[in-house]
């Protein structure tokens, strides 16, 4: 075995390595380098349940205390105690190590039954055996695209195990057989509350980890369903190992850089060990767009990713032409990919050629279609006197207003208006019996009412009180009953509230609700299936109105939104750009008979805008307390957690990061102070998603009164 003081390849520098080996010099030198992705698996585990699953299948996988091995951190320790539990004819391990010349991997569950071993990759990643496929039909004998990635780490392991189990004991023959353990959709939890034998705390080390409460093991034996199952890929790894899998062997290899598996392995293990940098050239591709290696802020590390990019461009094009990284639209990933390899890194690089700048099939849709709002994006970001001049009519400084085009939209408004924001969680481990992994919970709503005279008052809101009864129906009935009150236009934020509607619709067509045909007539009336693929085809006739893509028609403010129209960068756009909001809201009138909150009283109302010294709007989010504080969570991680769930392509989870790892917390917190505490933070984070909206209808109402 070799000496384990020197850099060895572990997993995750494996999995850096597929995804770009030119990658594995910046995160071997973490101390220099900066990663955006740092805590990106610890954010993502806390949202979805990841720690959970892990510490469930040790339960599964009847995995002893004294043979888990998660608390020792050092190679040496950790391969010398394997060693030790290796000895026995029968044992279960957690966190078992090896090493194999300069590869190291801890395996997550390894059960080792006299010379047969089972190798278990544990992820909270969800699979459903009656639908998902390991191995893809197009190319056929590839590794479907979405799974590659985890098969290949869990091909890596079996490589290093079984040389490693070769040099350690070479007058014994070892079988082993690959396992990747996942959350399976095709189960249903037969346990309340599964979740919550498990609460997140950080260690001695300051490292979160899932620890059981004192009946779990009690519990789960209760439980006939395991939720969380192993699946074989064991002929899979060994076709992987033996290079033979079809993306392997296709003339243009990306996944292995146009190599095989093993001989990938030894070529990123030889410079990466040795520290470094990957002799391959650097080939700009459309990933490296979005790489981690990359300073999101002022920070004193180096940046990886331009480094990469200065091997193609100059240093003034890099920090002043705008980057196609950042042009709207999440449909436009694959195009990027296109243009990067064809050698074109700038906005102002693209033509017609690229982009056309209408959409042919909607040439009569109202206001700015999706090729258009990206040519304005352009236009905007590149000063282009000839692009701009098409948007002309609408453009005041750097803000896009078509005030026409919205009057004639908000005509079709009926008064009193609603705006209603939903919280939802889906985690892998079902909080409820009879639920899926992952299956959506609806845990709170608001809702803002602003009627024809311009009152306004936060007039309604719902959180799920009691955390150990299935939400979903009682959340459903009291939004009925808010919005049953008068025949209003409602409105939403994206899809998200239209696809939970839906989802729910399906959970009661399954029930035994008595009132379950009035409720699912509810959701009919106030959401659509456009979709043949996903049911029937219908749209309610009070369909609920979707700002967002009203935003996307008529308005485009560049110096807050750059391409965004997350929520988050579009409420500081408006404030900053309308004065009449700005007045009004610089004083202390929320909470006030003036705008009723259920949530700020009389007593202490609330100024939403603060200016500071240079007269912009701070962000009215940081009017509230801290969330992140109560959650455990640094400002850092709080903001890094809203990056991964403001994707531009998946706004129904944006902004509720925080929110869904709060409620997470809540399920399982002891203390009613924070209990208390938590559950005020919800109230009035979810306040404020439903008042941004308003927030928007004013600026815009305004606008087209003042016109």
């Amino acid at each position: 075995m070799a000496a384990t003081n020197s850099r060895l390849l572990t997993k995750s520098a494996f999995k850096i390595a597929l995804s770009c080996p030119h990658k594995l010099y910046y995160y071997g030198h973490s101390d220099e380098y900066e990663n955006a992705n740092a805590n990106d698996e610890f954010l993502e585990s806390l949202a979805e349940g990841g720690f959970q699953v892990g510490e469930l299948a040790k339960v599964y996988c009847d995995v002893p205390d004294d043979c888990d091995l998660k608390d020792i951190m050092g190679h040496e320790e950790s391969l010398h105690r394997t060693q030790e539990l290796m000895q026995r004819d029968q044992v279960n391990i957690a966190e078992a190590a090896f090493l194999y010349d300069n590869l190291f991997v801890r395996v997550d569950i390894l059960k080792k039954d006299g010379n047969n071993i089972e190798l278990i990759e544990v992820k909270a990643k969800s699979w459903n055996p009656e639908t998902d496929k390991f191995i893809s039909s197009r190319p056929k004998g590839a590794v479907a695209s979405g799974i590659r990635p985890y098969v290949y780490d869990v091909a890596f392991q079996k490589y290093v195990v079984c040389n490693a189990l070769k040099e350690l004991y070479p007058n014994e023959t070892y079988s082993v057989k690959a396992f990747l353990m996942m959350a399976d959709k095709s189960k249903c939890a037969d346990i309340d509350g599964l979740n919550q034998l498990f609460k997140i705390e950080k260690n001695q080390q300051g490292r979160a980890e899932a620890v059981m409460a004192n009946d779990a093991r009690q519990r789960i034996a209760q439980s006939k369903v395991q939720v969380v199952t192993p699946f074989d890929v064991d002929a899979i790894c060994d076709t992987i190992i033996a290079g033979e899998t079809t993306e392997q062997k296709t003339e243009k290899n990306p996944t292995c850089m146009g190599m095989r598996f093993v001989p990938f392995i030894n070529w990123a293990a030889e410079f990466y060990c040795n520290g470094n940098r990957c002799p391959a050239a650097i080939e700009l591709a459309g990933k490296c767009l979005k790489c981690e290696f990359h300073c999101t802020t002022d920070s004193e590390k180096k940046d990886g990713q331009r480094e990469c990019w200065l091997t193609r461009v100059s240093e003034d094009d890099y920090e002043h032409r705008p980057r196609i990284a950042t042009l709207n639209g999440s449909s436009l990933s694959s195009n990027r990919g296109k243009w990067v390899s064809e050698g074109k890194y700038f906005m102002d690089q693209l033509t017609e050629k690229e982009l056309k700048f209408f959409n042919e099939k909607t040439p009569d849709a109202p206001g700015l279609d999706d090729y258009q709002r990206k040519w304005l994006q352009i236009g905007m970001e590149t000063n282009d006197k000839d692009i701009l001049s098409r948007f002309a009519n609408h453009i005041d400084g750097n803000t896009y207003l078509d005030v026409d085009g919205l009057r004639e939209e908000m005509k079709t408004w009926r008064y009193p208006l609603h705006m209603i924001d939903f919280e939802t969680t889906a985690v892998a481990l079902p909080y409820y019996i009879d639920m899926k992994p992952y299956e959506q919970v609806a845990f709170q709503f608001s809702h803002h009412i602003i009627y024809e005279d311009g009152h306004i008052e936060h007039a309604g809101q719902y959180l799920n009180e009691d955390v150990t009864k299935f939400p979903n129906f009682e959340f459903v009935r009291e939004l009925r009953r808010q919005l049953s009150q008068d025949d209003g236009t409602i409105f939403r934020y994206a899809t998200h509230e239209n696809s939970i509607l839906r989802t729910i619709a399906q959970q009661l067509a399954e029930s035994d609700e008595s009132d379950k045909d009035e409720l699912i007539a509810f959701i009919r009336s106030i959401t659509h299936n456009h979709d043949e693929k996903k049911g029937d085809l219908y749209e309610g006739p009070r369909d609920m109105v979707d700002l967002l893509q009203v935003v996307k028609r008529y308005f485009y403010q560049l110096d807050e939104m750059h391409g965004s129209n997350s929520i988050k960068q579009v409420l500081p756009a408006v404030l900053n750009s309308s004065q009449y909001l700005k007045d009004k809201y610089s004083k202390p009138i929320y909470g006030t008979s003036e705008m009723k909150s259920l949530n700020i009283s009389q007593d202490d109302p609330l100024a939403w805008i603060q200016i500071d010294a240079d007269g912009h709007v701070d962000s009215p989010y940081h009017q509230l307390p801290s969330v992140g504080q109560l959650i455990g969570m640094s400002e850092e991680d709080m903001e890094q957690m809203e990056q991964l769930t403001a994707d531009e392509g998946n706004f129904e989870v944006a902004n509720g990061g925080a929110a869904l790892t709060a409620y997470n917390k809540l399920m399982f917190c002891e203390g009613e102070g924070m209990n208390d505490a938590l559950r005020q933070a919800l109230l009035r984070y979810c306040e404020l998603d439903t008042m941004s909206m308003v927030f928007i209808w004013e600026y815009f109402h305004q606008a087209c009164r003042n016109s």
